[in-house]
């Protein structure tokens, strides 16, 4: 994927009235974790983050972070976001060797009408969203398309049958399965709830073994 850069600064303040100072400027706190175990605190500016992030989705991408004339190479890893208004409250990266795999997560999209679907009157169901996999950062997608159209009324996909290519060792545990086809008619069971306990009576007549247990004790 094409390696996205963003501009940001060093920020030396940390804490929460720092941060909201940095937010009511127009900026977005944010922090580097670095290779070394060190971590870098970083500002950048809302409006641009916003204009060069648009379109772009995933849980990680990979970004090229201008800080200050410092090229750093960095996967976002979480993004926070404000309850109300929905925008980005700060911004987590981790810093990344552009030589050495890395495990993320990526998106998976279930394309075609499976044969199941189409000719047998089955439903798709996807069970798994995304899936785990090493790979090159520079090889980071923001999402998989997997066929389906073979599947038939009984069939499952398993992870372990992706076939995404050499450069994507899945991690993801290879008997987890991605989509299945089941007839439409099938049916699901549910445990039925346990009956509810009956509510003690006041005044109801107490069961007769207990006096007698109790009177027995005390022989």
């Amino acid at each position: 994927m094409n390696q996205i850069t963003l501009n940001a600064a060093v920020r030396t303040e940390q804490g929460s009235k720092a941060a909201g100072r940095l937010r009511r400027a127009g900026k977005i706190p944010g922090v580097i974790k670095r290779m070394s175990g060190e971590s870098t605190l970083i500002e950048l500016d809302t409006h641009a983050y916003e204009m060069t992030m648009r379109g772009h989705h995933g849980d990680q991408i990979l970004v090229c972070i201008d800080l200050d004339g410092t090229k750093v190479s960095a996967l976002l890893r979480e993004l926070q976001h404000d309850v109300i208004s929905g925008q980005v409250i700060h911004a987590d990266f981790g810093e990344v060797d552009m030589g050495h795999a890395v495990r993320v997560e990526i998106a998976i999209n279930l394309v075609g009408i499976p044969d199941g679907v189409k000719n047998a009157n089955g439903v798709l169901e996807q069970e798994l969203r995304a899936i785990h996999v090493d790979c090159l950062p520079t090889d980071i997608v923001e999402s998989f398309d997997i066929d389906v159209s073979a599947l038939k009324v009984g069939d499952k996909l398993l992870a372990s049958q992706l076939n995404l290519g050499d450069k994507y060792h899945v991690t993801t545990h290879k008997d987890t399965v991605v989509a299945a086809v089941v007839a439409a008619d099938e049916e699901i069971e549910v445990a039925a709830p346990a009956p509810a306990a009956e509510p003690e009576v006041i005044g109801a007549k107490k069961d007769a073994a207990a006096p007698a247990a109790a009177a027995d004790a005390k022989k």
